[in-house]
């Protein structure tokens, strides 16, 4: 459901570089890689909605469903993860270095070409696929199951996307299909630029001012929005903010401070007191020199709305849902969760927040969460876990944790620092 504040899982506006020079943007539409494998206008595909963002099921050439997150920011088909019994059967495979968002340096990946994709109802041909040599976004282990990689424009490019958040179904029509225009609708223009899919909207600022700011539309980030101060001189960090971790880039980590902004607007539609994170210009560098972009919609927006993707006709149309007039939360202890067993209620703390409440009380990484307000945590699924992080200013949370050897208990206020 809701994810907002600085437990925003991943930013994956990607940029591929050769070990010598930067590799080029595809250019938009260049052949049909993935296409319907019958005659029907449209094929729809369930996902599991995890911390807002969409997983679907993909197999590449004879492997079993693999689990992909569907990410309109990501130009590439991304590997990040494959387990002992996964069997791809890659095909001309070279060895490069590739980088992305983050503070660290470049990664070794295999890069493979010509393989055949699966999804429900779909097949691809020829399509190029990138296998980290090291899983350095651990997206199983942040979202609680197995995640075994990325997968965008290849699927936005050849069809129109129609994304149902509040029934997790995701329906494929050809690009000769008229979408009937419901009530409510806004349609808006969408600027497909190399393969990443633009939109401008308005946000206004704690002193009033109001900015037009051109973002990447991102189903891959989690967060509400990102807004990157170097961009535009007018864009100002809010009054109160608080470091925050970011998320996971293929360089490293993303630091930086979130806040609040009084609304964002996109046509019509207005959201208020929405949260806003603000990268380090270190960890967005890349980005920066990059379709003069001044930062990402993410989907803790993008899943209030029934949002229609048609690169075809280079437009977006959004529908509000049930979510839309939802308060924007984030995560106010002050760490992260994982679980280093995907699939199993196991849970460590991980990047705790300096000046938070859960450094405030002694949490360190690699603590494990035995009980909270008294519930063993083998009987709390994740989402319901990140739900009591988020609920309200001022709510005590009774936690046992063991590190090594000890038990340690301590009790935790919620506090709301923006």
């Amino acid at each position: 459901m809701k994810r907002a504040g600085f437990l925003i899982l991943i930013l994956l506006s990607l940029f591929m570089l050769q070990p010598v020079a930067q590799a080029q943007e595809l250019p938009a539409y260049d052949r049909d890689t993935v296409f319907f494998t019958t005659n029907r206008k449209s094929v729809k595909i369930p996902f599991k909605l995890v911390h807002n963002l969409i997983v679907i099921p993909v197999r590449i050439n004879s492997s079993q469903p693999l689990n992909f997150i569907l990410d309109s920011g990501v130009k590439s088909t991304l590997i990040t993860r494959l387990y002992f019994a996964d069997s791809l059967d890659l095909r001309d495979v070279n060895k490069i270095s590739i980088r992305g968002l983050g503070e660290g340096h470049s990664i070794e990946a295999y890069q493979s070409k010509g393989n055949d994709l699966h999804l429900p109802g779909i097949s691809g041909v020829n399509n190029e696929v990138f296998v980290l040599m090291e899983d350095v976004f651990n997206l199983s282990t942040r979202m609680g199951m197995p995640v075994h990689g990325i997968i965008g424009y290849n699927i936005f490019k050849n069809f129109i996307v129609k994304i149902n958040y509040s029934n997790s179904v995701i329906t494929l029509y050809r690009p000769d299909q008229k979408i009937k225009k419901r009530r409510r609708a806004e349609e808006y223009p969408l600027y497909i630029e190399g393969t990443k899919p633009y939109v401008y909207g308005k946000i206004r600022q704690h002193n009033g001012d109001t900015v037009r700011v051109k973002l990447v539309v991102d189903t891959g980030a989690s967060n509400s929005i990102s807004l990157y101060l170097p961009s535009d001189e007018r864009l100002l960090l809010p009054q109160k903010v608080m470091k925050a971790y970011l998320g996971r880039g293929l360089s490293g980590d993303i630091n930086g401070q979130i806040g609040r902004l009084e609304a964002f607007s996109l046509g019509k539609y207005e959201l208020q007191d929405l949260t806003a994170s603000y990268p380090d210009e270190s960890s967005i560098k890349l980005a920066l020199n990059v379709g003069d972009r001044n930062g990402n919609l993410g989907s803790d927006i993008l899943s209030r709305f029934t949002v229609i993707f048609d690169y075809p006709h280079n437009r977006l149309i959004m529908i509000p849902n049930k979510r839309f007039k939802e308060p924007f939360s984030y995560n106010m202890a002050g760490f992260e969760v994982t679980t280093p067993l995907p699939g199993t209620n196991f849970y460590i703390v991980s990047n705790v927040i300096e000046d938070s409440p859960a450094k405030l009380v002694g949490l360190e990484p690699g603590d494990q969460l035995l009980h909270v307000n008294g519930r063993n945590c083998s009987d709390i699924m994740l989402p319901e876990l990140l739900r009591l992080l988020e609920s309200k200013p001022g709510r005590k949370l009774r936690i046992r944790l063991r590190r090594e050897a000890e038990i340690v208990d301590v009790d935790l206020v919620l506090q709301s620092r923006i």
